[in-house]
């Protein structure tokens, strides 16, 4: 067989053999495919690259946070007011991302999203495509990489595709990649119709769902699929699916599986029983300025003085006061923001509204949702919560004008102490939504599958784009160029259509 040179990131979580549930990951170099079928601890090896390319910051990070500042609720500083945007994350706000790099990295994130992602997949499909080959007792490796490769397809569809509601079975889909290695036939696929696309996407967490055994919520296991294929079955407008799947990730609907007020509070860094699956950096692993919580950083510091440091907002700091107290308001680039309008959504009470800070108005406020274990960037990160069981149990049952929906978004209201809905609707638990997930990666999905349009309120943003119309082609990033350039199986038509 020919040689496969595999060259995996080190990913401290996961375990080491077949049947252990902590996987560790260790560094491999050089593996071809004769050895990775010699023993577990080379096969748990190939896996551990698949979850450390998954959790690559030039993917995870750029991908979540992407998918949040091109909606409405959040945004980037604009460079002002003390801050430097450092041009991470600005171009996707601002929607001029390109398909080829023209203006540094950052002006054509599509290329390390596209790369990561299909890095992932490619080792995921090392396991699948050898899996008869496979000791004993590695069938748990094998249905987690069935899940690491549909959930990498998931991800990549909210970011390069139309929302399959608007498109339906005809629009254009994913490049379905199924074999390992450098190829022709691996690598040279033509892109494929959003039916199918969603259909392998099904197909693997399916197989993962009926096949995972692991219990760490650091790993696939059957509750974080289940959460997944609700997810996709509601991209997809099946919503007897999605109702059927969250109602296995989630089992009960009381708010008694949900977290604490003071567990919301006190800043997403460490997984708990609410959280399905978690992603999780250590020392190791942690790109430190690159992470997910260094872009969304504010201080937690509380002068017995004011009011600053509080989960409400409003508090206005000016930035000498941050120097000349030596408040540690900065660790990290602290780009993100969140919009007074957004703020406004949320009740006198709630948990969730987790806003300290402003320093100028015009800069929109600073968020403490997420903050590290300790240094930064050592936390875990939210891939899959209960609460998204809730909002899409609640929105399903919504859809057929079920009274039980208004229990269950009332549950997790209660639980939050925000303030509880009166009335039942779709657009009802989109609000909800928007308060209960915002920052982690679904606020341009909801708007895609929803229908909805951009909306941002005027001065607010400092980007030229605040509007654009429902299913707007712009919600797609592009292509890459190289996949165009180099794909054998590919035309200019495979370009998404704004970017042609």
């Amino acid at each position: 067989m020919k040689a496969k040179y595999i060259f995996i990131a080190l990913l401290a979580v996961f375990v080491t053999s077949c049947s252990n549930d902590e996987l560790y990951q260790n560094p491999a170099t050089s593996l071809t495919d004769e050895t990775i079928l010699q023993t577990k601890e080379t096969a748990s090896t190939v896996l551990n690259g698949a979850y450390a390319q998954t959790g690559d910051y030039r993917y995870l990070t750029i991908g979540e946070i992407a998918l949040e500042v091109m909606a409405n609720d959040l945004k980037m500083t604009d460079g002002a007011y003390n801050f430097s945007t450092y041009n991470w994350l600005m171009y996707a706000y601002n929607y001029v991302q390109y398909p080829r790099i023209v203006d540094g990295w950052w002006s054509a994130y599509a290329e390390y999203l596209w790369r990561y992602a299909y890095r992932a997949i490619d080792q995921a499909n090392l396991i699948i495509n050898n899996a008869e080959n496979l000791p004993a007792g590695c069938e748990d490796i094998v249905a987690q990489a069935y899940g690491i490769r549909g959930y990498n397809f998931l991800n990549l569809y909210h970011l390069f595709c139309p929302s399959y509601v608007s498109a339906g079975d005809g629009g254009q889909g994913l490049f379905l990649r199924l074999t390992p290695g450098s190829a022709d036939g691996a690598t040279n696929v033509p892109r494929s119709d959003l039916g199918t696309s969603l259909k392998q996407i099904i197909s693997d967490l399916t197989y993962a769902n009926e096949h995972a055994t692991s219990t760490s919520n650091y790993n696939i296991n059957k509750a974080n699929t289940a959460l997944l294929l609700a997810r996709t079955y509601l991209d997809m407008g099946d919503y007897a699916n999605a109702q059927k799947y969250a109602e296995q990730a989630s089992p009960v609907f009381d708010g008694s599986n949900l977290m604490s007020k003071e567990q919301y509070q006190s800043g997403f860094n460490t997984e708990n029983s609410e959280w399905l699956w978690a992603f999780n950096y250590v020392s190791e692993t942690s790109k430190i300025y690159a992470s997910i919580p260094s872009f969304y950083h504010a201080a937690t510091y509380k002068d017995p003085e004011s009011v600053f440091g509080t989960p409400g907002y409003g508090s206005q700091v000016t930035y000498s006061y941050l120097e000349d107290n030596a408040v540690d308001w900065m660790t990290g680039y602290s780009t993100v923001r969140v919009t007074w309008s957004f703020a406004g959504m949320f009740g006198e009470g709630d948990s969730r509204a987790l806003f300290p800070f402003y320093i100028d108005k015009r800069d929109g406020l600073f968020t403490s949702k997420y903050s590290s274990k300790g240094s930064l960037g050592i936390a875990d990160y939210p891939m899959a919560r209960v609460a998204e069981a809730y909002l899409i149990e609640a929105e399903c049952l919504a859809r057929k004008s079920d009274p039980r929906g208004l229990e269950v978004l009332n549950a997790l209201q209660i639980k939050r102490g925000g303030t509880v809905s009166k009335t039942l609707s779709v657009d009802e638990v989109w609000y909800e939504r928007r308060r209960e997930l915002y920052g982690e990666g679904f606020a341009l999905p909801d708007i895609k599958r929803l229908q909805k349009p951009l909306e941002r309120v005027g001065d607010e943003h400092w980007t030229a784009v605040k509007s654009l119309p429902a299913n707007s082609p712009r919600f797609m990033f592009p292509i890459p160029a190289t996949e165009l350039d180099y794909n054998k199986n590919t035309t200019a038509a495979d370009q998404n259509e704004y970017w042609r």
